[in-house]
């Protein structure tokens, strides 16, 4: 009889103990799941498009006719102006404009077909665009003029002028649409 009771008092301490464990491998999941939720909460938002665009996103400008005008005098200092526009089909494009030192007005991706994914973008550094990824430079004059490599996404290497304003097509948008 004592053996049978002892066989039961250890049979009992191991189910106890079983179950002990998962019960505590359970809360440990859960404590663990928890923390991911915080964790995902603290996370930036994704850009609408889908995408944490990290560059510079500029301002919001809209298609209107399936076009974008901008005044002509933004580009009088030679700057690169930053720019974003929801496409019809929900794809945020984010892009610059830029007047070179010859008057010709360029407009580019604000990323590449090599460095996209990271989403960095670029930047001016004089007269020449930098990517904010692998540090490449490439001089004003040459934006919108190359494809492929990390260049700037060509958008249009020489926008039509019209009325003071500054047109870009959504059709050549839609050539770069695939970088976002």
């Amino acid at each position: 009889m004592a053996k049978n009771l002892f066989v039961t008092v250890i049979l009992i301490g191991t189910l106890v103990l079983i179950g002990g464990s998962f019960w505590v491998a359970k809360k440990s999941s859960q404590a663990l799941s928890n923390q991911n939720v915080i964790n995902q909460a603290s996370l930036p938002v994704p850009a609408p498009s889908g995408i944490n665009f990290l560059g510079e996103k500029g301002e919001n400008v809209n298609l209107n006719n399936e076009e974008i005008r901008l005044a002509t005098s933004i580009f009088n200092d030679n700057q690169a102006h930053f720019y974003n526009v929801k496409m019809p089909a929900g794809k945020i494009i984010y892009f610059f404009v830029v007047k070179d030192r010859n008057g010709i007005y360029r407009a580019a991706a604000n990323a590449c077909v090599v460095c996209f994914k990271t989403y960095k973008g670029f930047r001016q550094e004089g007269n020449e665009i930098v990517c904010n990824n692998c540090g490449n430079r490439y001089p004003v004059e040459k934006i919108a003029t190359e494809k492929g490599g990390c260049n700037p996404g060509p958008i249009n290497p020489n926008l039509e002028v019209k009325s003071g304003e500054v047109i870009i097509n959504k059709a050549d948008l839609d050539e770069v649409l695939n970088l976002f």
